[in-house]
């Protein structure tokens, strides 16, 4: 067998000269002794790489011997000795060892690939066996220091480049580690994982620890199943468990190459057999294509959507780089490899062979890309080897690169560049020609890639240029995603439509005016859904409707709830109808029975009144939030929403009351009060229903079951309740709320006329009959709407003290006030000042003053009517009522955007000016400056008309 010295046929020029003599110097007549094609090889490998004259003065003593064996003997013998490091029994005697030989083996391997000696596949080949020997003498020293006595049972896969022989030269080693509890022998699973993983960090700080003598190989555990929960060392069957259930597809390219490198063999090869349905699948069908087309989206830039460079290009990632020649291979493997066993290949260049020899691809192409990924791997280690840097960047300084091409054996820097282009444009144009034919969408955005365990630093340059200022976090939460982290992720088909859901999803959100506050927006919304297919497919669909969807969600987020809640919801986006202006208000009852009429059965009626309804209110919802529509129409079409639903649902439960106890003879109402009783209601208000009846004591119903009138309108009430609250397959419609009945939650469900007329006669506090002013029948319609109705205004007309009504509205106001503190200068409903005294004030009046004629329910209106009648003076109305116009829009807008008061510190930029604006500010520091004057103002009138705030002793 030749020696090294016989082997060499090549050298670089050394680019820095200085360097060169130097060390020729340092080594003096050692260099001289040495072959004269050994000192060339030196002297020109000193010029051009600082860690090689380094690692070459640090190790002169063996340089002899290193160019007088052939170096494949030298080799065996260097692995031989890293096996075998168990022998010595001080932890520091082995990591130094390991540490010596790796420098030893870097020097042999870096001479004998500069030198031509080796091929540059010869080259990966001797790194990748050095180690699998590293490993396997670590693995045998921490088994020896642990309790178990063999590495029965346990085993440490090779993946990626390691696993095909193909490492680069300062690469670090991707690993998997697997136990079978039962073969270990170590009792229980749970004593098992525990020696597992201590000898796994022992095998991890033997061959990485950073040392006076260096390292070994940096190793990543990160492509074991789910890596972010899962322990360093995962049982057999909880990662077959994982891959059948959460694979995804650079999963699948990851174990194309894996192999069992240390340990028990048997039990890697084992697993890697139960994993064969998972890679190859069996059948070529659309679906195994369209993993395939999701791979490629994520694995990099589409055609067209990255540019070849030179200074400062990836050449393992970037545009024709070495990945795309792996992926040209790896993807037509996975098609092709469930029925093909040859190309199961690991290899790069044995997968290429074999896809020519099934008639994959042309010879052409085989020889084409080949030569490039030797090149291409050539110029890798040449960029690694300058500093033993895991680099794949050609430099972009004039001097760096120069050296790199004098390292490369380029004539100069010019002629490195024309062919490093010529060879990312040839592996450029046949990766872009992979799938030509594919109707798939492609990203003009540039690269994405969110796949794997580490983010993609061109990944992070796209995301940035499209303005998402939280650029990492955005990658991390995209990755997540297809990792299956979400329920909307967690099946292989909705991570494939969720792939080409990406690209269009990132272009509408940076569209929008703050990117990352719209992406998390859209990432709560996937974070609730409960499952994917359906909604990414309707998305995939319609990707017209992302801008819209994108921009309700960011102002929005209650929306963004409820889209998650109800899929109907953005089907409504898809007819485009949800921004034309809203029905009529007297439309809204006919739709809603027109709903109801296709219903079979009184389920059915409940679901359709909650579908229409929900609908109806996501309209009025979304144009309040973006600022379609104004506050004070919203609120009549909120309330004309109800009220048709509260009518539709009333008469379905007194049918099915009458189809199980008949007609009796009498009448019932519903009466609403509070906002939907003002015609204020709100996206989020709850309803006040108040039930009245009217029948004889001893009436009874005429059915099968009859019952008294008593029981039946109890009855009817509950029904009816449970008709308008309770939560169906299409969610809950309203929560009622029946605390403003006679006697409040003491009180029976359903009161009488007589019972109603003495309560409010003989016992009501006067904050009842406050509530009062609000009141008004819904329905149904008859005699006895007519005489509640006059009931009401009979009783607001009661002649009364105005200071006895004002001190125990003050007395209640404080009251409310301690039960409730306000949330802060947003919650407008109950600050001082706010909303709730401004009613306060108007109810006071309504209940004390002088004048004819019931007042308007609607607090605007009331203020503008008393202003009208004289019994408030018209600069107070005035002020009044531009408080209250204020108060009610951010009320509006606040329940609206966030269902809840409104958070500055917790809202993004587009819903913080769209609240300033809804104050008619353009800061939301002024908005909240404007808020607090008006209360203030608001305040000091409540104090004149009703009255100190101060609760009354005893």
């Amino acid at each position: 067998m030749k020696t090294l010295a016989e082997m060499i046929v090549s050298a670089p020029d050394a680019f820095d000269q200085d360097a060169a003599a130097h060390f020729v110097d340092e080594l003096g007549g050692d260099f001289q002794a040495l072959p004269e094609a050994a000192q060339t090889l030196l002297k020109g490998t000193a010029g051009c790489s600082p860690y090689l004259r380094r690692l070459a003065l640090k190790r002169k003593d063996d340089l002899p011997a290193l160019f007088a064996a052939p170096p494949d003997e030298t080799m065996r013998r260097i692995n031989f000795d890293a096996r075998a490091i168990a022998d010595q029994e001080i932890v520091d005697d082995q990591i130094r060892a390991l540490r010596l030989l790796k420098q030893e083996a870097a020097l042999l391997i870096a001479l004998s690939d500069i030198g031509g000696a080796w091929p540059v596949m010869q080259a990966t080949t001797a790194l990748s066996e050095f180690a699998d020997a590293t490993l396997q003498g670590a693995l045998a020293a921490a088994i020896a220091r642990s309790p178990l006595e063999t590495s029965v049972g346990f085993v440490i896969l090779a993946m990626g480049k390691h696993g095909a022989f193909e490492l680069n030269y300062s690469s670090d080693i991707d690993l998997v580690v697997l136990f079978d509890p039962e073969r270990m022998q170590a009792g229980d699973r749970h004593i098992a994982q525990k020696h597992a993983v201590a000898v796994t960090r022992d095998v991890i700080n033997l061959m990485q620890m950073q040392t006076a003598d260096g390292y070994v190989f940096r190793t990543d555990l990160r492509l074991r199943p789910d890596p972010g929960v899962t322990a360093l060392a995962v049982t057999v069957s909880a990662a077959e468990a994982y891959y059948e259930t959460f694979g995804q597809n650079w999963e699948r390219m990851a174990f194309i190459k894996a192999r069992p490198a240390a340990g028990d063999l048997a039990i890697g090869e084992q697993f890697l057999k139960s994993l064969r349905p998972f890679i190859w699948r069996k059948y070529f069908d659309y679906a195994a294509i369209e993993d395939v087309h999701a791979v490629k989206r994520q694995m990099h830039t589409a055609k067209g959507g990255g540019e070849i460079a030179f200074e400062g290009h990836d050449v393992k990632l970037g545009r024709g780089g070495i990945r795309e020649i792996e992926f040209y291979a790896q993807t037509q493997q996975l098609i092709l490899g469930g029925k093909n066993e040859k190309l199961r290949q690991r290899a790069t260049l044995d997968a290429l062979a074999a896809l020519t020899q099934a008639g994959a691809i042309d010879a052409a192409d085989r020889d084409a890309l080949s030569e490039a990924y030797l090149y291409l791997r050539h110029v890798e280690h040449r960029l690694q080897m300058v500093n033993d840097e895991q680099t794949h960047r050609i430099p972009s300084a004039r001097e760096d690169i120069a050296r790199v091409a004098v390292f490369s054996g380029a004539e100069n820097a010019d002629s490195f560049r024309g062919k490093m282009l010529a060879t990312l444009e040839s592996v450029g144009e046949r990766y872009d020609g992979l799938f030509e034919t594919a109707d798939v969408p492609e990203s003009r955005l540039g690269p994405l890639v969110f796949t794997g365990v580490e983010q993609h630093p061109a990944t992070m340059e796209t995301l940035e240029k499209l303005g998402f200022k939280r650029a990492p976090e955005v990658s991390a939460a995209i990755m997540r995603w297809h990792k299956g982290g979400l329920r909307a992720t967690r099946t292989e088909r909705s991570r494939v439509l969720l792939t080409k859901l990406v690209p269009p999803l990132l272009e509408a959100l940076a569209k929008a005016s703050d990117a990352d506050d719209a992406f998390f927006a859209f990432e709560d919304f996937l974070t609730r859904l409960p499952a994917g297919v359906q909604v990414f497919s309707l998305l995939l669909n319609n990707l017209e409707i992302f801008d819209t969807l994108i921009r309700i969600m960011t102002i929005s987020p209650y929306l963004g709830r409820e889209f998650s809640k109800h899929l109907n919801l953005v089907e409504r986006l898809l007819d485009n109808r949800w921004s034309e202006p809203p029905p009529e208000l007297e439309s809204y009852e006919t739709a809603c029975r027109t709903a109801v009429e296709a219903s079979p059965d009184y389920e059915g009626t409940l679901n359709a009144v909650r579908r229409w309804a929900g609908e109806q209110k996501f309209q009025i919802t979304a144009q309040l939030a973006v600022g379609m529509l104004a506050a004070a129409q919203a609120s009549r079409h909120f309330t004309a929403i109800a009220d048709a639903s509260i009518r539709a649902l009333t008469d379905a439960a007194i049918k099915e009351m009458q189809s199980q106890h008949g007609v009796i003879d009498g009448e019932f109402v519903v009466v609403g009060l509070g906002r939907l009783g003002a015609e204020e209601m709100t996206a989020t208000s709850d309803i006040d229903l108040m039930f009245i009846y009217d029948a004889a004591v001893d009436a009874q119903s005429d059915g099968a079951r009859p019952l008294g009138a008593v029981e039946y309108f109890t009855r009817l009430v509950r029904r009816a309740v449970t008709a308008l609250s309770a939560a169906t397959e299409e969610g809950a419609l309203y929560e009622v709320d029946m605390q403003l009945r006679p006697s409040g939650k003491a009180g029976p469900a359903a009161v009488s006329l007589a019972a109603f007329r003495r309560y409010y006669a003989e016992e009501a506090w006067t904050w009842e009959a406050m509530s009062l002013v609000k009141a008004r029948v819904i329905g149904p319609e008859g005699m006895l709407a007519k005489i509640v109705e006059d009931e009401i205004a009979a009783i607001i007309a009661s002649p009364r003290d105005r200071r006895e009504v004002g001190a125990d509205a003050a007395d209640m106001r404080v009251r409310l006030d301690q039960a409730k503190r306000p949330a802060g200068v947003w919650d407008v409903k109950n600050i001082v000042g706010g909303l709730t005294d401004i009613a306060f004030i108007s109810q006071v009046l309504a209940l004390s003053c002088s004048g004819e004629g019931r007042p308007p329910r609607g607090v605007a209106d009331a203020l503008r009517w008393f202003a009208k009648t004289g019994e408030l003076a018209q600069e107070d109305a005035e002020t009044l009522m531009a408080a209250h116009r204020v108060f009610e829009a951010v009320l509006q807008a606040s329940r609206a955007a966030v269902g809840g008061v409104f958070a500055p510190e917790k809202a993004g930029e587009a819903l913080l000016a769209r609240m300033a604006s809804v104050c008619g500010e353009d800061t939301i520091v002024k908005a909240e400056r404007k808020l607090l004057d008006l209360a203030a103002q608001a305040s000091g009138l409540f104090t004149i008309i009703v009255g100190e705030r101060r609760a009354r002793q005893g």
